[in-house]
């Protein structure tokens, strides 16, 4: 994928946020001088962009400390402040995906729901694209379709799947599928596990055997973890990652349906308050809409 169109696919995928956004701002800033009220109806903006409290109450309170250095304030100055607010709060230094074992694995975890067999079969286009020679593991075998779903996908790319039969033990497919990654010319492996979090002992215990299984059949354990979340379900996506957290040891996000959702602001959360990165977001319904997270980026669309 050209970074022209990266960049383009990004942009329109938070257009609806930055439209929610940018008119409610747009009330506050519209004449050329604040009223005392000006900060906490900044301050109210941010939650009903779907910020959460307790991110946008530091967000406030990193502006007030920003504009209280400034002689003279006008609307240009307040709006370019929290810009570089925001941008400083969600600029973490996250170490990228690391491909320099030559064979690198992703689990690819998160609940029933949120596009997550969708978003394999985009992550392993976007990958096939960079040059990389992908193999998928098609392991949430007890979801109706489910394997079926990811064998579509397959077709779509040219890409190979592993499946197995339906209601197989999961752990069976990502074997065998590490044996493949092993033993032939792949270099990235996805693995599209289950999302049933209602049971949660049951899903760890599956997740833990299925890392178990790859460590000894690839020789190599998963390197990346990244939960799928869908941005539509606001603050609640939040808490199914805080949940998954509990039981496995996850490194990244992938946010989907930001293209149908004003609700970006959950973003600021994931990085701020979970101390995850970003590693994705999904930009549309096509095989090829999904685009590297950018935080310069994210904040130069919103505010």
């Amino acid at each position: 994928m050209k970074i022209f169109d990266k960049f383009k696919n990004f942009s329109q995928a938070l257009k609806k946020t930055k439209n929610s956004i940018s008119e409610k701002f747009n009330t506050i800033f519209s004449s050329s001088k604040l009223d005392d009220n000006y900060i906490e109806k900044i301050e109210e903006v941010l939650i009903t962009s779907d910020i959460s409290f307790e991110a946008s109450s530091e967000i406030i309170e990193d502006l007030r400390k920003t504009v209280a250095k400034e002689k003279e304030l006008n609307p240009d100055k307040i709006q370019s402040a929290l810009k570089k607010v925001v941008k400083d709060k969600i600029s973490k230094d996250f170490p990228p995906i690391d491909f320099n074992n030559k064979k690198t694995i992703f689990l690819i975890v998160g609940v029933n729901g949120a596009g997550k067999t969708t978003t394999v079969g985009k992550l392993a286009n976007f990958y096939k694209n960079e040059g990389r020679n992908v193999l998928i593991a098609a392991c949430d075998t007890f979801r109706a379709a489910g394997t079926e779903q990811m064998e579509i996908w397959g077709e779509k790319t040219g890409i190979p799947v592993v499946v197995g039969k339906e209601n197989q033990d999961p752990a069976s497919v990502a074997h065998d599928a590490s044996i493949m990654l092993k033993e032939k010319d792949f270099d990235v492996l996805l693995v599209d596990t289950a999302g049933r979090l209602h049971n949660k002992k049951h899903l760890m215990d599956e997740l833990a055997k299925i890392k178990r299984t790859i460590s000894k059949a690839a020789g190599i354990p998963p390197q990346e973890t990244i939960i799928v979340i869908d941005a539509s379900l606001g603050q609640n996506s939040i808490a199914q990652i805080e949940q998954f957290k509990k039981l496995i040891d996850v490194s990244g996000i992938i946010i989907t349906k930001l293209d149908g959702s004003a609700k970006g602001g959950i973003i600021i959360d994931a990085i701020s308050k979970l101390d995850l990165p970003v590693r994705f977001i999904g930009t549309g319904e096509t095989i090829d809409d999904i685009s590297e997270f950018s935080s310069e980026m994210f904040v130069d669309n919103i505010f």
